[in-house]
């Protein structure tokens, strides 16, 4: 059947080159002009072969998608029906997974799961490793974002096995992502993550795939969670690590910028030039929003940036209240509002002055959103559990500073053991200091929960050379024992810390100088290694030397 201005040989070849034209527009991020592409691609396809015509209301359905979820239309119902009993599996099985997975970002989950395995059955049928390797991620992508959380894995584990097999190298890569990011949300603990990406860092290496999208993608994941496991010096040297890793357009860039950012600013360190964090967050796509918000947000609060800490903070609150992909876009919206806690209630002069962004207000709605992360999935969840409790803390301790009786110091004591806990089975170890010093923070001057709490956050902070935390555990201590208290802000050490490091340079023991200066031993190791850390020096020699040349002897105590 031929149709007007060409006969059937033409029809194909126009048909085809407009979908091509398509697709390329929608690869370049243009869906609403592969939309119109597609529709005159679907005119000229009407005197095709069905298989033809079911690609290209394929493509429809997907640009429609891409563009705005709130259209309602049948493309993707046409095309499975114009595919024939006799169609190849590799079309039907596209069909089925572009149709589930739209189905799944319009919340309709049974009949996007339905569409999706249906697809994997087909895929396992043909025998064919390479497609079975695509569909198995595919898959297993949707149902980790569904919650399903040991199907996730199952189906993780298997493309891994299929994808060696088949040599889709980039997509074994893929799955050792996945499988960390299924596992952490299963038992929220870092080191579990940490381990598996860690795992597939060399097979990625081996394999030339470190600068590909998803080796870089990887490395990026594990150097955020050697960061919240307090294992900076990891994290640094992947950072900095010269090998290629690659740019793969703005997602990877952008969130390389966002994690330098994240480390300087947990280590206190300068950042200068600010990133400028509204305009890379305002850049990501819907899919990353909720992820970028949480570094960013993090970020610019601990550096100061009030501007952006209050505009991320109005983006939190409004991705809060739309819908989040589950479970992963709900927890990082409430780390990001948890962030967004702790700048107001860390500063005497709060950065934002909105009512919205008050400190209750912003607790509210991190309690909405935790209770809708938990109604789709029993997953424990438990470092979220942890930045919950401290965001629970800091709104209770604040309080009760503002007006005594308003807030219950016992409750915000409950709320950061109920952290501490959390944290030290999590490993999060960066975040586990910071609860330390809350708990310690809510103590009588003196009192010795409070010493042994700052004794064991001094213990983690000091060879993560967490200054900013380090500086807040002199403070506390100074409230407690004058001896501590420096002189001036410029002194180079407190007067404790020249006791020790006197006495450390006239040889004696770190038991010795303990029973002189009634510390615990491991007090004084803490001083030790903080001292060293302050000077720059490397070991306890160039520590002697230092004092000789910069105090005297004749100014020991």
């Amino acid at each position: 059947m031929a149709t007007s201005g060409g006969d059937d040989s033409d029809v194909p070849s126009r048909a085809e080159t407009l979908r091509r034209q398509a697709e390329s527009a929608f690869r370049s991020g243009r869906a609403d002009e592969a939309h119109r592409i597609a529709v005159r691609a679907l005119t000229e396809a009407g005197g095709t072969p069905e298989g033809s015509r079911a690609l290209i209301l394929e493509h429809l359905g997907r640009y429609l998608d891409a563009g705005s979820t709130s259209w309602e239309h049948d493309y993707f119902d046409q095309s499975l029906a114009e595919l024939g009993p006799d169609a190849p599996p590799h079309e039907r099985i596209r069909v089925l997974c572009s149709a589930g997975l739209a189905q799944l970002r319009r919340d309709r989950t049974d009949d996007g799961a339905r569409l999706l395995h249906e697809a994997a059955e087909l895929a396992h049928r043909t025998g064919d490793s390479e497609l079975e390797t695509v569909v198995c991620t595919v898959v297993a992508e949707a149902d980790l974002t569904l919650g399903r959380l040991d199907e996730s894995l199952r189906r993780t584990r298997r493309a891994r096995r299929l994808g060696i097999e088949s040599r889709q190298h980039h997509l074994v890569v893929r799955s050792y992502f996945n499988e960390a990011r299924a596992t952490y949300l299963r038992t929220g603990n870092i080191a579990d993550a940490a381990r598996i990406r860690g795992a597939g860092l060399p097979y990625a290496a081996e394999h030339g795939e470190l600068a590909t999208e998803e080796g870089n993608t990887l490395r990026l994941a594990l150097i955020e969670d050697l960061i919240e496991a307090g294992r900076w010096s990891e994290a640094d040297d992947l950072l900095n690590d010269p090998s290629p890793h690659g740019r793969h357009g703005s997602l990877n860039e952008v969130e390389e910028t966002l994690v330098q950012a994240w480390l300087r600013s947990w280590r206190g360190q300068v950042v200068d030039p600010a990133p400028p964090f509204v305009r890379l967050v305002a850049t990501s796509s819907p899919l990353h929003e909720a992820y970028f918000l949480s570094l960013a947000l993090t970020a610019a609060a601990r550096l100061g940036d009030h501007a952006a800490v209050e505009e991320l903070t109005g983006r939190a609150l409004r991705l809060a209240g739309g819908h989040l992909a589950p479970p992963s876009g709900g927890l990082y919206v409430i780390d990001a509002l948890a962030a967004a806690i702790h700048a107001q209630t860390s500063s005497p002069r709060p950065p934002m002055l909105h009512p919205d962004t008050a400190p209750h207000r912003l607790l509210r709605t991190v309690e909405r959103v935790y209770a809708r992360v938990r109604h789709h999935v029993a997953a424990p969840y438990e470092l979220t559990d942890g930045v919950v409790a401290v965001a629970r803390a800091e709104v209770h301790a604040q309080a009760q500073a503002q007006v005594p009786g308003q807030g219950s110091a016992q409750d915000a004591a409950t709320h950061w053991d109920t952290a501490i806990w959390v944290f030290r089975r999590t490993h999060a170890r960066a975040r586990l200091v910071h609860a330390l010093l809350g708990r310690a923070a809510g103590h009588p001057p003196g009192d010795d929960r409070a010493a042994a709490l700052l004794d064991e956050a001094e213990r983690i902070a000091v060879p993560m050379d967490a200054r900013p935390y380090l500086e807040r555990i002199a403070r506390l201590r100074a409230t407690a024992d004058p001896a501590d208290r420096p002189p001036d802000p410029d002194a180079a050490l407190t007067p404790r810390q020249r006791q020790v490091i006197a006495r450390l340079a006239e040889g004696r023991t770190d038991r010795e100088i303990a029973g002189e200066l009634r510390l615990s031993v491991r007090t004084v190791n803490a001083h030790v290694a903080q001292l060293l850390t302050r000077l720059g020096l490397r070991n306890r020699a160039e520590a002697a030397g230092w004092y000789y040349r910069s105090e005297g002897r004749d100014t020991a105590d």
